[in-house]
């Protein structure tokens, strides 16, 4: 009886050490390379970039922006939200046999598309300047209407 169950015991330790498990990697590649990279904001590393993650789900991913040696900025930064689908092997009920008791290591590689960063145009002061000017056109064309609809004479009763 207890060599039965000695036996039993050793099996099953043998089999929880030859357990395998699922290693999960995003790549995230942009152009130029050596952007920063954040992951749902955390900062995680600069680009061609393997980051390794614990579970699926929708992540949250801002690369850049890129700076040159003086501070300047060069590229702009782009975010975006990516979604990390389960292989087959990762979904319930399979997942706890694809994780615990299969004995060799699997390997998810999620790639994602490259990001692409835009340069910044040569004056971005005189960039926002504009923006800021039809701002204030719409903000003044808003309140010109606004006053129009507003009686000169409150209606006598």
């Amino acid at each position: 009886m207890r060599a039965e169950f000695a036996a039993i015991l050793l099996m099953v330790g043998a089999l929880l050490a030859g357990a395998g498990c699922v290693e999960r990697k995003m790549l995230i590649r942009s152009e130029p390379s050596g952007a920063p990279v954040w992951v749902d904001e955390q900062y995680v590393g600069t680009t061609p970039l393997d980051h390794p993650f614990a579970h699926y789900g929708v992540r949250r991913i801002r690369v850049g922006p890129i700076r040159d040696e003086h501070g300047k900025l060069r590229y702009d930064e782009l975010q975006r939200e990516e979604l990390t689908d389960p292989p087959w092997y990762g979904k319930f009920p399979i997942d706890f046999l694809s994780e615990v008791l299969y004995p060799v290591r699997l390997t998810d590689d999620h790639v994602l598309d490259v990001f692409v960063l835009k340069p910044v145009g040569e004056d971005p002061a005189r960039h926002g300047e504009e923006r800021v000017q039809q701002v204030r056109e719409r903000a003044e064309a808003f309140r010109q209407r606004a006053l129009r609809t507003i009686p000169e004479q409150a209606p006598s009763q």
